[in-house]
């Protein structure tokens, strides 16, 4: 099973500072079989989804692409 260190350490070929992150169930914590990584610019995060984009991690096609997170800020807005 991949975990976010494997996630982090596949992607790090991009961008050092790659960051991942496995989303899983709360009370379960089973995996919902998707993941965020984030990088720390535009084109890195660019290479990284030409390239990974179908690749085989762990016997499994994974399909690459971009999401604009807003979690970061979130709690400022909600703390209002």
């Amino acid at each position: 099973a991949t975990d976010d260190e494997d996630l982090e350490l596949i992607f790090s070929r991009f961008d050092q500072g790659a960051k991942a992150e496995i989303i899983r169930d709360p009370e379960t914590g089973v995996s919902l079989q998707y993941a965020f990584v984030e990088f720390t610019n535009k084109e890195q995060c660019t290479e990284a989804y030409f390239k990974m984009n179908n690749a085989l991690v762990d016997d499994r096609r994974i399909k690459v692409d971009f999401s604009q997170s807003v979690a970061k800020v979130w709690d400022k807005y909600a703390q209002r």
